[in-house]
């Protein structure tokens, strides 16, 4: 079998597993809050990200609110999840410039995404792939990259890399669906060939 026909069954295999593969973030109901989530999600495991956004979105629900809290309060809030200093420095600035320039919602573009602070090329696709299906480019973590590598798909070990070498493999309809099925498959799915 070539690679791009290992992708594409791999693929189809994996949508049979996961028919309503969806994301296990919760507690969001905006496409701010959602790219909260993805934020806050780096190297953390998203049940934990769940523990602490429905705290945080009660009382911080859009970009005004949040631009405009206490730090201290912030990093209370999410304090249980990884790198939380950081995260929260970063989630209340990235609030202050979609409240500033873009009326509180996400930029739907990846380039102007990975401008704000703490989003790069995985969390922007993420967020549009989730929200709005737009296909302009592949979210690595871990287990995409896992799973990437494991079925041979690519050899990097760079996230970006690895995206762009899942990019030339699948169709670019698809895109949206690699990411959220992948980390489905690396948590629960049978990770042997």
């Amino acid at each position: 079998m070539t690679k791009k026909e290992i992708a594409k069954k791999l693929l189809e295999d994996i949508e049979k597993m996961f028919p309503e593969g969806d994301t296990e973030l919760e507690n969001w109901k905006t496409p701010f809050q959602f790219l909260i989530c993805v934020m806050l999600s780096a190297q953390t495991m998203d049940k934990q990200v769940n523990k602490v956004t429905k705290n945080l979105f009660d009382k911080y629900p859009d970009a005004k609110s949040l631009s405009k809290a206490d730090i201290n309060d912030v990093k209370k809030i999410i304090g249980s999840i990884n790198y939380f200093n950081m995260k929260s420095k970063h989630i209340m600035e990235t609030a202050r410039i979609l409240d500033k320039e873009y009326k509180g919602d996400p930029p739907k573009d990846v380039k102007k995404l990975q401008e704000l602070p703490g989003v790069g090329y995985k969390t922007a696709n993420v967020f549009l792939n989730q929200i709005y299906q737009a296909n302009q480019g592949i979210g690595v973590d871990t287990h995409v990259k896992r799973i990437a590598r494991e079925f041979g798909l690519t050899k990097e070990t760079d996230p970006d890399k690895i995206a762009k070498d899942l990019e030339k493999l699948y169709p670019k309809k698809d895109w949206y669906k690699i990411n959220r099925l992948f980390v489905l498959y690396g948590r629960y799915g049978n990770n042997t060939k």
